[in-house]
């Protein structure tokens, strides 16, 4: 019979192989193609076998060396970060790069006990500007800044 010696490795392994299988499954209506004529599947696909492959190998090494147990989840973060990617998609074309930045963040902050508003407002002015900068300037990405206002 096989012992578990790592819970925490054996689980992290687990949620690599879950991801991958969610990665091969949505990405099976992409044509994969050649590695010389890569289509819009290929890189997706080979990193999920790759993600899986490290999946397997962690929990595989999960049952030869010792390691931490599994603790306990702590729930609030776990809500407040999803809700604060959710809220960045969902304003992300309504109200502009700047502003879902802003929200998201103060969201995701807010799954630490000790919030504290300056610091949090300097990470967001850095972010956005970093973020506008990068993604609007430099690369030229068909996204706005800011919400248009009027009509």
């Amino acid at each position: 019979m096989i012992r578990i010696r790592s819970p925490q490795d054996f689980v992290g392994g687990l949620f690599l192989i879950l991801i991958a299988v969610l990665a091969l499954v949505f990405s099976d209506n992409l044509p994969v193609g050649r590695a010389v004529s890569m289509g819009p599947g290929y890189v997706p696909r080979l990193l999920a076998w790759v993600l899986m492959g490290i999946g397997v190998l962690l929990a595989g090494r999960s049952c030869v060396l010792h390691g931490p147990r599994l603790d306990s989840w702590a729930i609030r973060p776990l809500i407040m970060l999803t809700i604060s990617v959710l809220v960045f998609a969902l304003l992300l074309e309504r109200a502009g790069l700047v502003i879902a930045i802003f929200i998201a963040v103060g969201i995701a902050r807010a799954a630490a006990p000790d919030f504290r508003p300056i610091p949090v407002l300097g990470l967001c002015a850095v972010l956005s500007a970093g973020s506008v900068g990068l993604f609007i300037y430099a690369l030229g990405l068909p996204m706005r800044a800011w919400p248009e206002f009027g009509g």
